[in-house]
């Protein structure tokens, strides 16, 4: 059984209910507060069968005050305890008898690694005391030799001269027996390698290793380490995630709403607005997307994926001749 997990996340300005009238040209204007107000902050996931992912008085929403001398802003480290609540909640609703699909979109917080993950980008070439990726941050885990072996990057603390000392790049890549009679520099100018040179300089060569161009987001490692399954949508994609279309009717509702005089009352409007939202209404969103997909599979590009969404709304899937009804549709020739 896999459940289609989508993680999101939408921002409401307390001001977005704007409210407008008709005055008389004699009425005395009566100054309104500029800007958006405050904000708010939602991330949450859905799924098509149960919509929102709660169980019991446990729900994966997050309501978030982003902002300085407020909650400050949602970081990856955030995320990462978001989603492992929510894999809890997940497990707990399944009894622990299902894999879950977690689907998020590509933002550069989902794309973070781990501070322990495998990179070349600041690697110096040689030995370096107390060297780590990040500075202040742990030790880059181990990598992984040709034979299959794990590779240590530093030095054992027992070592005569270099006791727990960064191994640098050149010592990496001779213990995998890569390293050329001729040498090499540690990175060609600006990093502006050779189109198609795979081996022109230290860092170059170490970011072709598999180890390293295989290192996962430390999202996609939280998410497998737990059992279940990770995967991204492409960018510049929003049609694929319904999230995004229950993001949409959540603030067409809160529009309506009365306008907020603090952000306790907003807090309660925004809830209202998204919890208003019925499960037959996601799964239709859930439903509209799948044929998206379905249409890109079958070779449709995004105008002709709209109008095949909007033709077969009623429908779970796509005929198989999709293209050619579309041709027929817009009296296309061959």
């Amino acid at each position: 059984m896999a459940i289609y997990d989508n993680e999101g996340n939408a921002i409401l300005p307390s001001g977005f209910a704007v409210p407008a009238k008709w005055t008389h040209k004699d009425d005395k204007a009566v100054p309104e507060p500029k800007g958006e107000g405050q904000s708010l902050m939602i991330s949450d996931f859905l799924t098509p069968e149960w919509g929102r992912l709660v169980d019991g008085e446990e729900e994966a929403r997050i309501v978030f005050k982003a902002g300085k001398n407020r909650d400050g802003y949602f970081s990856c480290q955030e995320l990462l305890e978001q989603v492992d609540m929510a894999i809890d909640i997940f497990e707990g609703k399944t009894k622990g008898q299902a894999v879950g699909l977690f689907l998020f979109d590509n933002a550069p917080s989902h794309q973070k690694r781990a501070n322990n993950a495998l990179s070349a980008r600041k690697m110096p070439k040689g030995p370096s005391e107390g060297w780590t990726h990040k500075k202040g941050g742990p030790n880059m885990r181990p990598g992984v030799l040709p034979d299959g072996n794990f590779q240590e990057l530093y030095y054992p603390d027992n070592h005569p001269l270099m006791g727990g000392w960064f191994k640098g790049m050149e010592q990496i890549i001779r213990e995998r027996g890569l390293w050329p009679a001729n040498g090499l520099n540690a990175q060609c100018e600006s990093f502006k390698c050779e189109e198609g040179r795979t081996d022109c300089c230290c860092r170059r060569l170490l970011f072709m290793q598999p180890d390293f161009v295989n290192q996962k987001s430390a999202l996609e490692e939280l998410v497998t380490r737990r059992g279940h399954i990770c995967d991204f949508y492409p960018k510049f994609h929003c049609e694929l995630n319904f999230i995004e279309q229950y993001w949409g009717a959540a603030k067409l509702r809160y529009r309506s709403s009365p306008r907020t005089k603090n952000i306790m009352e907003m807090e309660a409007n925004v809830l209202t607005s998204l919890d208003d939202i019925p499960l037959q209404q996601i799964r239709r969103y859930a439903g509209r997307s799948a044929k998206f997909m379905d249409a890109y599979i079958k070779g449709l590009n995004g105008a002709q994926a709209a109008w095949a969404a909007w033709k077969y709304h009623g429908h779970r899937v796509l005929p198989e001749n999709v293209m050619a009804q579309f041709d027929g549709a817009h009296n296309v020739s061959k």
